[in-house]
């Protein structure tokens, strides 16, 4: 049964390579920075090829992996994160996780590249609760009847010693808007890196002697999704399946330039079925479609 879910056709497009896990009733891909997730993210500031590759994605999705329609899109990412992005094969999954996604059972991990070094956070961990604003595309901290509940938890996993920067895990219970970009800027008081949106000053020397930031690149990768799953059989129908996606390598170039140790789970991505890593799934038929990695020594 596993055999059946694996790429319809080889030479799979540029898209298609994105995908990291599929099973009966969802693909999962690794999102890459620049791609804009739904038409409707369009704006006049974006070029009319930037909302078609979406719909290539769509299109290549289907035809490597032989669905009948084309995938639908469960949630979004901002244009500029990268990591899981999760399509349903058919319409009554589309509904299914779309409910839990609504209903907040999905949880999501992030991992921010921040500008701040560990003097920077008086504590280890902490709970935002911030509401947020919006007017004319832009988002902001506010308190008036208009404003929305924002909920981010966030963890210092690293920072180095060599530039103020740091390495935070964020999970995300509500999904606004370039919540945790704002959040992070405004709350915390450490933008993301890369993102001048919200930032309110420039990167400092020692950031800039570490690495030369690209336009448009900001470090927000979402690193893991985990996701209500359902066996036919046995006595423990429910589990919890994660599905990690790899860091990207300017990421990571950017961790090990600044001396920012990164656990293998999140460099790698991979499944895990109540917290414990798996190959494969195989009561969804579900498999892992990235390379295995090099052996560490």
């Amino acid at each position: 049964m596993l055999q059946a879910l694996k790429p319809a056709r080889t030479g799979a497009s540029y898209w298609a390579r994105n995908v990291v896990y599929t099973d009966r009733s969802i693909i999962v891909l690794n999102k890459p920075a620049g791609l804009i997730c739904q038409g409707s993210e369009a704006s006049s500031e974006n070029k009319p090829r930037d909302v078609d590759k979406f719909n290539d994605l769509l299109r290549d999705v289907k035809d490597t992996f032989a669905l009948e329609s084309l995938p639908y899109p469960v949630h979004r990412l901002d244009k500029a994160t990268t990591g899981t992005l999760l399509l349903a094969r058919n319409s009554p999954a589309a509904r299914q996780f779309s409910q839990q996604f609504q209903s907040r059972v999905v949880e999501k991990t992030y991992l921010a590249l921040v500008r701040g070094g560990e003097q920077s956070f008086p504590t280890r961990s902490g709970e935002i609760r911030d509401a947020l604003e919006f007017s004319d595309g832009r988002v902001s901290i506010g308190e008036s009847c208009a404003a929305k509940f924002a909920a981010t938890d966030w963890e210092l996993v690293a920072s180095s010693s060599i530039a103020p920067l740091s390495l935070l895990r964020l999970t995300l219970h509500t999904g606004l808007k370039h919540q945790l970009r704002i959040h992070l800027a405004h709350s915390l008081h450490a933008p993301i890196l890369g993102d001048n949106l919200y930032a309110r000053s420039s990167i400092s020397e020692k950031i800039a002697r570490i690495t030369r930031l690209p336009e448009k690149r900001i470090f927000l990768h979402a690193a893991q999704l985990t996701l209500s799953r359902y066996r036919k059989t046995g006595p423990h129908k429910h589990f919890r399946l994660t599905i990690g996606a790899p860091i990207p390598k300017d990421f990571l170039t950017i961790c090990r330039d600044a001396g920012i140790s990164l656990d293998h789970t999140y460099v790698d991505g991979g499944l895990f079925i109540d917290g414990q890593h798996v190959d494969d799934v195989p009561d969804l038929e579900g498999r892992w479609l990235r390379k295995p990695p090099v052996p560490r020594s």
